[in-house]
């Protein structure tokens, strides 16, 4: 490109800069103006919602979270020059949802393209603008320590009510105590009415310190409605107030406390899979899939208590030929002490292929009970922990003991699994395959 082509190129860009900035009277305008981008009714209220201290908004899945989260992030970055913004949530692949979102933005609206400085992957992920705003993402992994220390204007904590209320009060609103920023709570609600529901409800009473939205999955016209309604006969009452309709909804037949799931991804700071090392006992479990349900495997290093997750795999439409290598691969990478699979059903025949490494557990009304109780046993005296797995979290916290119209397979492959691990003296099961 000649050099008065390349001078005339980026004339027309900053014309056409200055025109954007013009259009651009709040977040909406934005949207449209810079982004191509057009926010459904619940999106639109809450980007022109009142500024606040503090802005919560619990919705059903699929409600556009974090699309809606980016485009802020980016009109604040935009307009506020010299501001640093911090995205987080439990793990960096769940942060990163809202800021790869806001990459796909930037990459396909030169407008932000010419304002990017420079765009980093690691140890973090940032982005930074030429006026010297900033977005970064960051995890509350080990007690928050890769955000201890550091100042934000703006705090977008997303899927925050997996986020231990301790480091939100501790270690998240202090970031902003420098400069008394916002905090900014996206989630789809969890049977614990803890920190998130309080600042929700403080904000629907009218705490002028606090704006609070609500919003079911059906106020997002781009998805599919009907799709919507037909999983209703799949999940209890109380999942789909939560999960669809995005309500806090009393949740007394919990079979596993949330506050137990919460202390077990917490104190876990590895990653997974973990490779297998010598001098260490490994048992595995095994949920087998039946027509549309997902096969789980799950690996605990049972050595000592608490036993850890060291593996964990989910997969669905194989053939049993598959399943069955699958089952004998991962024992033999592992060594695995035991491997227990579901011999139930379908199961028996996966079992005949792996008999050389792999014994069944047959479930009746009985052995089911004992199964899932050891494992809320294991939860509730803290003898297990496993990295924050979003399907295996949620298949706890929705567990209840009438389970007909409930996905569990990755609850059952860790009751296996911990099965697997034996009976040991603080812990009582039975019947066992050790008797």
């Amino acid at each position: 490109m000649s050099t008065a082509l390349a001078m005339r190129w980026r004339r027309s860009w900053k014309d056409s800069l200055i025109e954007a900035v013009r259009r651009t009277t709040d977040p909406v305008a934005f949207a449209r103006a810079w982004l191509g981008w057009e926010p459904h009714d619940g999106q639109r209220r809450w980007l022109l919602a009142p500024e606040r201290p503090t802005h919560v908004l619990v919705t059903g899945r699929r409600w556009g979270k974090s699309e809606v989260a980016a485009v802020q992030a980016l009109y604040y970055a935009v307009f506020r020059p010299g501001t640093r913004q911090c995205i987080v949530s439990v793990t960096l692949d769940q942060a990163r949802l809202v800021f790869d979102t806001m990459r796909e933005f930037i990459d396909h609206q030169p407008l932000l393209a010419e304002l990017v400085d420079r765009v980093r992957e690691t140890p973090f992920p940032t982005v930074q603008l030429k006026h010297k705003s900033m977005v970064t993402v960051r995890t509350v992994a080990r007690s928050g320590v890769y955000i201890r220390g550091h100042k934000f204007h703006r705090v977008i904590a997303d899927e925050a009510d997996y986020i231990p209320d301790r480091i939100i009060d501790e270690v998240i609103r202090l970031t902003l105590a420098d400069v008394g920023g916002q905090l900014v709570l996206t989630t789809t609600p969890k049977p614990k009415r803890a920190l998130v529901y309080r600042e929700l409800r403080a904000g629907l009473d009218g705490d002028p310190a606090v704006y609070a939205q609500q919003g079911s999955s059906f106020e997002n016209p781009n998805i599919h409605h009907d799709y919507l309604r037909s999983l209703r006969e799949r999940m209890t009452e109380a999942a789909w107030l939560r999960e669809i309709e995005g309500q806090y909804v009393a949740d007394d037949t919990a079979v596993f406390r949330w506050d137990d799931i919460q202390a077990a991804y917490e104190a876990a700071d590895w990653e997974l899979p973990v490779e297998p090392q010598k001098n260490r006992r490994y048992v595995a479990g095994w949920d087998l899939a039946k027509t549309t349900d997902w096969t789980v495997g799950v690996v605990l290093d049972a050595t000592e208590k608490p036993y850890r997750l060291v593996y964990f795999e989910r997969f669905q439409r194989a053939p049993w030929p598959v399943v069955a290598k699958r089952i004998r691969e991962v024992h033999r990478r592992y060594s695995c002490h035991v491997s227990l699979i579901d011999a139930t059903g379908v199961g028996a025949p996966i079992l005949d292929e792996v008999r050389d490494v792999a014994q069944g557990f047959t479930f009746t009304g009985r052995s089911k009970v004992d199964l899932l109780t050891g494992l809320q046993v294991a939860l509730e005296r803290r003898y297990l922990r496993f990295p924050f797995v979003r399907e295996l979290v949620d298949e706890l916290q929705a567990y209840e003991w009438d389970d007909k119209a409930l996905v569990t397979d990755c609850v059952m492959s860790l009751a296996l699994a911990l099965w697997a691990a034996g009976p040991q003296r603080a812990v009582q099961y039975a019947p066992s395959i050790w008797d």
